[in-house]
């Protein structure tokens, strides 16, 4: 998959299986690296130092969301901006 990729999955699923996603999901960012696969799809990703982290949450109506999102600028991303830095020279 190319490295702007896109990855999406949309189910239904037990307690236990969201438990198992999220532990898994914490084990890869302890190890710098997420890694998420389904039957036809697969995304690496390697999360930053910095990493920008929200919750939505609602109710309404009886039902329930909760949004999570998680964001960071990568690696060669921030490199390459670093490469532009200003230079005096006297």
């Amino acid at each position: 998959m190319p490295s702007d990729g896109k990855f999406e999955f949309d189910s239904v699923q037990d307690e236990k299986s969201i438990q198992a996603f999220l532990a898994a999901l914490t084990e890869g960012f302890g190890k710098g690296r997420v890694v998420l696969r389904s039957e036809s799809e697969e995304i690496t990703l390697t999360p930053g130092s910095l990493v920008s982290f929200g919750v939505k949450a609602k109710r309404k109506d009886g039902e329930s969301k909760m949004t999570i999102k998680i964001s960071w600028k990568d690696a060669k991303t921030a490199i390459a901006a670093g490469d532009r830095a200003i230079r005096v020279e006297s």
